[in-house]
């Protein structure tokens, strides 16, 4: 059965250092058919006790990129800070709970002007 998860980008890296890139075509529990960049026929592996086989039943490594790390900025400390008054209307709404909000007011509290962007983690 192939499911979304189950297909994307890959990196193949062989035993004697050779990477390869792949698409997964379709992967069915433990077995999954790759197009490999430069070669005529899709690849078939195979994993057994957590680790790929190739057809040629070399391990190798797969590597899958919605699991490889980004290289997007970490966040940092300075991310995560807010104003003092951003703070005190979260604090407030936590504690009012699901009361009704007034005409025109969010839930930070009246709309007055409107809040500086914050980046959410």
């Amino acid at each position: 059965m192939t499911t979304g998860l189950s297909t994307g980008e890959i990196t193949i890296r062989h035993g004697n250092g050779r990477m390869d890139r792949g698409l997964v075509l379709s992967r069915d529990g433990d077995t999954m058919r790759v197009a490999v960049k430069g070669a005529d026929d899709a690849a078939l592996f195979t994993c057994v006790h957590g680790t790929w086989i190739s057809e040629d039943c070399e391990p190798v490594e797969i590597r899958f990129a919605y699991f490889q790390r980004s290289s997007k900025k970490p966040v940092t400390e300075a991310d995560c800070i807010c104003s003092k008054e951003l703070a005190a209307s979260l604090i407030r709404d936590l504690f009012r709970g699901d009361q009704p909000q007034a005409e025109g007011d969010s839930a930070f509290g009246p709309v007055s002007h409107p809040l500086p962007a914050h980046r959410i983690v």
